[in-house]
């Protein structure tokens, strides 16, 4: 299993990213974040996830925040698990969100 380290603009370790089953990105999020230029970085001694949503992450070294984002691919994956009924309730739910979006633009337009 291929990972890659996660971290922070200041380089300190928040997690690491791994690839599941069908080739998504999960995140393995670290209960504290680790500095790994130190000259004795902290064990990690606990992982949570694997995480496919998306988040914001404060790093408890530098108070940097980091943003975890959800793919495409994880989230067809996630749409793929879907039973029929709950696609239904989401596709009603996107055109109802997608018809208020562009009635703001347009109310905006009108605006400007």
């Amino acid at each position: 299993m291929d990972l890659k380290q996660w971290h922070c603009k200041n380089k300190h370790a928040l997690g690491m990213i791994r690839l599941n089953g069908n080739g998504i990105p999960q995140l393995m999020l670290y209960r504290h974040a680790v500095d790994l230029a130190a000259d004795q970085p902290a064990q990690v001694d606990v992982m949570m996830g694997p995480l496919t949503g998306q988040m914001l992450v404060q790093c408890d070294i530098c108070s940097e925040v980091a943003f975890w984002g959800v793919s495409v691919d994880a989230l067809a994956d996630l749409i793929r698990g879907l039973k029929r009924k709950q696609l239904e309730q989401l596709e009603a739910k996107l055109m109802k969100e997608n018809a208020e979006k562009s009635k703001r633009l347009r109310s905006q337009a009108r605006f400007e």
